[in-house]
């Protein structure tokens, strides 16, 4: 039986690196240059790789329409939640990105509006999803974290956990062409930088950490199951810092 990759989850959280990644060292999938709705590709003869974050509310009714016709895999993107809420897109000028409650909709034609679901109803879907047993194989929840810091690591677990195959690096995922959709919803293509530093710790996101997770106190609970946090230290001191400021 042929296979459906999809890559779903949380956005802002390096779908879009992993996915470049993917398309540069993953055989025998094709996965198109863009952005696609996987419920779109599953007529598709043979192996396909897709990735839409928000695919993740569509996850059942992916799986009845691939009964019968294709295995689906699923892989969940993660990330520090404070990361996500301080997170900028090129389409977007002077404001953040992503939300707990919404976030913004780019289109190809228009200006993007912020309408979309944010972190907190992506997570509901995350767990929902989880908690139903559709994949008795089980999930493949990919934090940005360990991407970034052990690609070479997490390409190893994904092949042997997924029994996958590939050629080359994640690492040289810079070196392919790729489409300007791609290109944009990285903010540029670069090289990995595996030290990279948690940006919602610069100053100049205090506020919106401070305000995100006032007006939106489960995101404690959340960042603290996700084992980013043990407790609630880290926001006292910041509300600390904020007060001396």
């Amino acid at each position: 039986m042929d296979r459906h990759l999809l890559i779903a989850g949380q956005g802002r959280a390096g779908s879009t690196l992993f996915y470049n990644m993917m398309r540069h060292a993953l055989r025998g999938f094709h996965l198109p240059p863009n952005e696609a709705r996987a419920i779109q590709w599953l007529a598709h003869p043979g192996n396909v790789c897709t990735k839409r974050p928000f695919d993740i509310f569509e996850v059942e009714q992916i799986l009845r329409a691939a009964q019968g016709r294709k295995k689906v895999d699923l892989i969940v993107t993660l990330r520090d939640p404070r990361d996500i809420l301080t997170s900028r897109h090129s389409r977007v000028e002077g404001d953040y990105f992503y939300g707990a409650d919404k976030c913004y909709h780019i289109y190809p034609d228009r200006a993007p509006t912020l309408t979309a679901p944010g972190f907190l109803p992506v997570h509901k879907a995350i767990l929902d999803v989880a908690r139903a047993g559709l994949f008795p194989e089980g999930i493949f929840f990919l934090k940005y974290e360990d991407l970034v810091a052990h690609p070479d690591a997490v390409q190893a677990t994904l092949a042997r956990d997924l029994d996958l195959k590939f050629e080359g690096s994640f690492r040289d995922f810079h070196r392919q062409k790729m489409s300007y959709e791609l290109d944009r919803a990285m903010n540029g293509t670069r090289e990995l930088e595996t030290t990279r530093q948690a940006k919602w710790k610069q100053p100049e996101h205090r506020a919106r950490i401070v305000d995100q997770f006032t007006r939106f106190p489960v995101m404690h609970d959340i960042l603290i199951s996700l084992g980013y946090e043990a407790d609630r230290r880290w926001f006292d001191d910041l509300l600390a810092q904020d007060a001396a400021a």
